[in-house]
């Protein structure tokens, strides 16, 4: 009997991690090399390796970077401690999906006793990704048995999966978002020679796609040549990515993934990849990629059409959707710190692709970026009606909003602004249709907290042009 995909795909991982206070040390996040930095690596890997009952040994990354590798209690490889431009990276020995929650439970229980966490924390009690990520390399313990060599044509299904589903990519990254990023669509890429090969990465792929297809290449190699050039193959910051696509190891990188909090977490994600690639091998060819256009960083990168998606595509492949909800709220987190918080408006912090206003490199490498942080995108999602049976409306600074309704029933929008002057709110106001206020809140944009404020705020309706800030209010 044939071994199944589980007992042959294996997964390493590159987990990062932080300090709790990682602010008050600029260049730990902005800087590969500090000396909090390697104070902090050396105590995770002694941690790790009493946690492991072995040793560990110092030596140097690929950049010339200070590194610790681990060793169990047999003296075997196991985790490598080492430094990223934003964070402690630690990366795994490829492992199969068997045991890989408990072989990973030394590694928590090593930062949990050393204080690395695997978030950034900010100051309106949100905690977002590391900014460093956590990539999955999907291969085999050895070439022989790499199922993704002996059929190159489910990397490629994997690609065409992974392009026309964003619940699988959204939803699970960072908030290093669309063009510019650290996982970036191939729909994602921008500027004149990125354009070209972006295209072109998608072009290529149609050519193995529809009735007319050409025939995917067994080999390999050869499959490997077919992306030389394009950005699936040349740029590492893709995702899905075939820049590790390569002799002799031949891995397929998954990058859009951020730091994961638990052991428990990894065996999600990798269940996620096993269940969607068992479902790929059964299919003949690779689903036509679709375009979204500029629905793609809007409908598509709203937190509820994502969930509802994420769903439907689960329960496509048979996979128990209800885990996973995790990932969602993590995402797109409900924002409740401040005064006078409301119960039935709920705002939740959006994702839309960051404005990049400069960019350091070394050599290849993304050093730091500089992000301009005046952009923002709000959730609001609110009761479509009041346990009378009334309906509800929401308005903004005395605009109403046209709502969608979601899957759940409940109203929900988009606003998108650019925040202007420091004192910049958002007056919500929730009424019945007879005009009786049901429930009213102050959200300040600058310190992300609700507010008190008189109710007198909320009489003379703000312009759409007011110069606190622009808030764009299309239909979701």
């Amino acid at each position: 009997m044939s071994q199944g995909l589980s007992e042959k795909l294996s997964f390493g991982f590159e987990q990062t991690f932080t300090i709790p206070d990682w602010w008050t040390d600029p260049g730990f996040v902005s800087t590969s090399d500090t000396p909090r930095k390697r104070e902090c690596m050396l105590a995770l890997a002694e941690a790790t390796s009493r946690a492991l009952g072995g040793g560990f040994v110092e030596s140097t990354d690929i950049y010339g970077h200070l590194q610790y590798e681990t060793r169990d209690s047999r003296g075997e490889p196991s985790f490598v401690v080492t430094m990223d431009p934003g964070s402690i990276e630690v990366k795994t020995r490829p492992m199969l999906r068997a045991g890989l929650v408990e072989a990973l439970a030394p590694l928590f229980e090593a930062a949990r006793s050393t204080g690395a966490v695997p978030y950034r924390e900010w100051w309106y009690g949100v905690r977002t990704g590391t900014e460093g990520g956590c990539h999955v390399n999907m291969g085999g313990l050895r070439p022989e048995s790499n199922p993704l060599i002996a059929d190159p044509a489910l990397v490629l299904k994997y690609a065409c999966f992974f392009h026309n589903h964003p619940c699988i990519h959204y939803p699970f990254m960072g908030i290093d978002v669309g063009p510019g990023g650290n996982c970036m669509r191939m729909d994602e890429f921008r500027g004149a020679a990125d354009e070209v090969g972006s295209r072109d990465s998608l072009e290529r792929i149609r050519r193995f796609c529809g009735p007319q297809a050409e025939a995917i290449p067994e080999d390999a190699a050869s499959f490997a040549r077919v992306f030389e050039g394009s950005t699936l193959a040349e740029d590492k910051h893709s995702a899905p990515s075939f820049y590790k696509y390569r002799a002799p190891d031949f891995l397929l990188e998954d990058r859009a993934v951020e730091a994961l909090r638990s052991p428990e977490e990894f065996g999600l994600v990798t269940d996620l990849r096993l269940r969607i690639l068992e479902a790929l091998q059964r299919e003949q060819r690779p689903r036509e990629p679709r375009e979204f256009g500029t629905a793609l960083h809007r409908e598509q990168l709203f937190s509820e059409n994502l969930w509802e998606a994420f769903c439907r595509m689960a329960t496509e492949i048979g996979l128990p959707s209800v885990p996973y909800r995790v990932f969602f709220d993590r995402q797109f987190p409900v924002l409740r710190g401040g005064e006078a918080v409301p119960s039935l408006l709920e705002l939740r912090e959006g994702r839309r692709p960051r404005v990049i206003k400069d960019v350091q490199m070394r050599g290849k490498l993304v050093i730091s970026k500089t992000i301009d942080t005046s952009y923002k995108r709000f959730e609001l999602l609110w009761p479509s009606r009041d346990e009378s049976g009334r309906t509800l409306v929401c308005s903004v600074n005395g605009q109403r909003l046209r709502p969608r309704i979601t899957a759940a029933g409940r109203s929900a929008f988009l606003l998108d602004l650019r925040k202007g002057s420091e004192d910049s709110v958002l007056r919500l106001t929730l009424s019945a249709r007879d005009g009786e206020t049901v429930e009213s809140a102050v959200f300040s944009i600058h310190d992300m907290m609700y507010r008190r404020e008189s109710p007198e705020a909320f009489a003379e309706p703000r312009s759409k042009e007011s110069p606190e800030f622009y808030m764009d209010l299309g239909l979701v």
